[in-house]
């Protein structure tokens, strides 16, 4: 035999080590088993990922139809109250038109004011029928 065919082994017995020959191993052949793969139902597989795809879809919608409606609900709120302000301005301003049209406070700017006097006889004329 050649030494480069032997292999040696350790062998340990308490303090010693001894080296024995060993008869060289013959390579096996690496065999290769297939294994079958369990079926895969790639119907059935495609359809759960038609399921899938249309469940994530649909709920995308919801989920969007219910964000619009929160926005549009906040849209409604906030003109809710620009209008109750705008209402509460028309009361206010309808108040100063009335105060200004007072009949005693034109007669007061017109004597104090302007100088005018009130006069002391008032005649009317009328139209004949």
């Amino acid at each position: 035999m050649a030494a480069a065919s032997l292999s040696y082994r350790e062998e340990y017995y308490g303090n010693a080590v001894r080296y024995r020959e060993v008869a060289p191993i013959a390579k096996e052949k690496k065999r290769i088993i297939e294994m079958p793969r369990p079926h895969i139902d790639t119907v059935m597989r495609t359809r759960a990922l038609i399921l899938v795809m249309v469940l994530t879809v649909v709920l995308s919608v919801l989920t969007m139809r219910s964000v619009v409606s929160a926005m549009r609900g906040y849209e409604l709120v906030q003109m809710q109250r620009a209008a109750a302000q705008l209402e509460n301005e028309n009361k206010q301003l309808e108040v100063q038109i009335a105060h200004l049209r007072a009949p005693q406070r034109i007669k007061d700017i017109a004597t104090n004011d302007l100088g005018m006097i009130m006069p002391k006889n008032v005649y009317f004329a009328a139209e004949k029928q």
